[in-house]
């Protein structure tokens, strides 16, 4: 269904509440606000031709596989089919996430919602009553852009959304294909018909790549730069001889509490996590934990084996490792693949390119039918907001945020000693841009991950998928739920409910949950939620000072606390095993959050009630 044209402003459509983007960060949000507010008037904007984000049919290739296995990567109320599959060994295809999803919204009547094909051009915020967005509809004859007004504006783009390119000298001489990572699907056009690939990157989706057209019986020259991150860490399918699918000890409290954790006490077991990271017995034993995880790792791949693995070993130790790491899910042996020479390894930077020709830094020179970039995703989302008010966003200072930086760092050293033992500086690491905003001076900045402090009053704005983090389904429905309590102003502490106050910052008064702000000085309750966010903000940097934490939330061993934490906002259980023994030593999986917007109303009708 097309907009309107806009030439008649009273003809122009009106939303309650306008999504960016159809991935599944952008479904849950509309399957959840659209539970709690059927009569609403919602639209989802994404500018591919299908729904599905990383996961949309564009972007599928043969052998594409989720880092997750079967149970693990779904809505928690609407199981994935697995006919067919073994869903204690099996990774979901590709192809079958794309299915699922569509199912999915196909079987709660979402897709009347969506809009394809659609770019966002710009969003100007109105204060109050919302925005104004500027809309480019690709498949209309026309090519003009037509305005529509949003009530509420969610943006769920995540953060793969925009592929970061680098810059590379002599590119224009190359004379072959340049792709990135993203674009795979359509590079590879059937793993054909390239004989000899060149391939720049050391994340999880390049070993998915080498593998792929190794496979296939293609050279791959496979080159991480020498002054970026490394090599990813790469686990087994499981861990140790109890054969542990890693994925779900991620999702296990008793694990989680081994990883200091600056919200952890959400959880309910803040003596257990006192006693692991602030005593020296406690520190040991979280020590010993780590050591003999990577001591499996690395057992398992034995990089030392050959000299051409043991250029894949990781740089830095797993602990100060975030979401850079992938699970070995091929059904070859990659290390086979690199022994028997058809995937090469050059650890170097690209010098410059000619003609089919990659020159490096350590005087090699890689022949190519084809160059795919792995180098990674722009951090702000594609959409020019323009707004006098503080986004939150990377590639901006704000000066309220930075006041409360020395305290955060404080607070975090305190409460997790580990991570004052911080690795050194990399002496050869340089970003693969001058571009200050690409390069990114401050991280996202928002309340939960989510809410830029400054929009807390107004509620007009929230941002969903603005993380990364294993447990992708989980988070999706549990931050879906939390904006729709927050923009109904039904979180703790926030908008309409001053007896709800959950305050933590030292100085706050938790008498007063307002957000208005008099005389131009913040009140109590903007006090705290600038501190959390930036306690919270500051935390990833130090905990995954080896990953991306400095850029944006990386939630590995933090993902169930986190879960916790925004459930406990909504005031819906978070503890939702039964008994003790479950609640601690077995995994959640989504099917564990079934019901949880039901219980949100109830606990909005019965608060209304009072």
């Amino acid at each position: 269904m097309p907009f309107r044209d806009p030439g008649d402003s009273a003809k122009m459509d009106s939303f309650d509440v306008v999504i960016v983007g159809a991935g599944i960060h952008g479904i849950a949000m509309l399957k959840s606000y659209r539970d709690v507010h059927p009569e609403a008037s919602i639209i989802v904007i994404d500018k591919e031709k299908s729904l599905g984000g990383v996961w949309a049919k564009d972007r599928l290739y043969p052998g594409l596989r989720t880092n997750n296995h079967f149970n693990t990567f779904e809505y928690s109320d609407y199981p994935m089919s697995t006919e067919g599959f073994d869903t204690e060994n099996d990774h979901v295809p590709g192809e079958h996430v794309n299915q699922y999803l569509y199912d999915y919204a196909r079987n709660f009547d979402l897709l009347r919602h969506m809009r394809f094909n659609c770019s966002v051009l710009s969003a100007v915020d109105n204060g109050t009553t919302g925005w104004t967005l500027s809309i480019l509809d690709h498949s209309s004859s026309e090519n003009k852009p037509t305005q529509i007004k949003a009530a509420k504006l969610i943006v769920a783009t995540g953060l793969t959304s925009e592929p970061f390119m680098p810059t590379l000298k002599g590119k224009e001489d190359f004379h072959a294909p340049i792709y990135h990572t993203s674009e795979f699907a359509r590079a590879s056009n059937g793993l054909g018909p390239y004989k000899r690939v060149a391939l720049l990157s050391g994340a999880k989706f390049s070993w998915d790549i080498a593998c792929a057209y190794a496979s296939a019986g293609i050279q791959v020259d496979w080159i991480i730069r020498e002054s970026g991150h490394g090599p990813c860490w790469m686990m087994p399918n499981r861990l140790t001889p109890l054969k542990v699918i890693p994925e779900l000890l991620i999702a296990t409290r008793a694990i989680s509490w081994m990883s200091p954790c600056i919200w952890g006490d959400a959880d309910g077991y803040g003596a257990i996590r006192g006693f692991l990271h602030r005593h020296w017995l406690g520190r040991k034993l979280v020590d010993g934990f780590f050591g003999k995880m990577q001591h499996s790792i690395e057992e398992h791949n034995n990089y030392t084996a050959h000299p051409e693995t043991e250029k894949l070993k990781p740089w830095d130790d797993v602990f100060f490792i975030g979401t850079n790491r992938g699970l070995l899910n091929y059904d070859r042996d990659f290390f086979g693949l690199v022994r028997s020479g058809i995937i090469r390894v050059h650890i170097a930077d690209i010098n410059h390119l000619e003609d089919h020709t990659v020159y490096l830094s350590n005087g090699e020179t890689v022949v190519a039918d084809i160059l795919i970039c792995g180098t990674g995703w722009k951090d702000a989302p594609p959409i020019a907001l323009h707004t006098d008010r503080d986004l939150g966003l990377p590639g901006h200072t704000s000066p309220r945020a930075m006041k409360y930086i020395p305290e955060a760092d404080a607070a975090i050293l305190r409460e997790c000693p580990k991570l004052r033992d911080q690795p050194g500086e990399r002496k050869n690491y340089k970003p693969m841009t001058e571009n200050k905003v690409e390069t990114v001076g401050e991280p996202y900045r928002l309340y939960r991950f989510m809410v830029p402090p400054a929009f807390v009053e107004s509620r007009t704005l929230a941002f969903a998928g603005a993380y990364r983090s294993p447990a992708t389904t989980i988070i999706a429905q549990t931050q879906a739920l939390w904006i729709t309590a927050f923009l109904d102003g039904e979180i703790l502490g926030l908008g309409s409910n001053p007896s709800t106050s959950n305050s933590t910052h030292p100085s706050s008064n938790s008498g007063d949950s307002t957000s208005s702000t008099l005389n131009g000085t913040p009140t109590p309750a903007e006090d705290r939620v600038m501190y959390e966010t930036v306690l919270h903000t500051q935390f990833s940097k130090w905990r995954y000072s080896r990953g991306f934490g400095a850029r944006f939330p990386e939630l590995w061993f933090d993902c169930l606390p986190y879960v916790d934490m925004l459930l406990r906002d909504v005031q819906v259980r978070n503890w939702r095993k039964g008994w003790w023994w479950n609640e601690c030593f077995t995994p959640y999986y989504p099917k564990d959050y079934e019901g949880i917007v039901r219980e949100y109303m109830d606990v909005k009708r019965s608060r209304n009630k009072g």
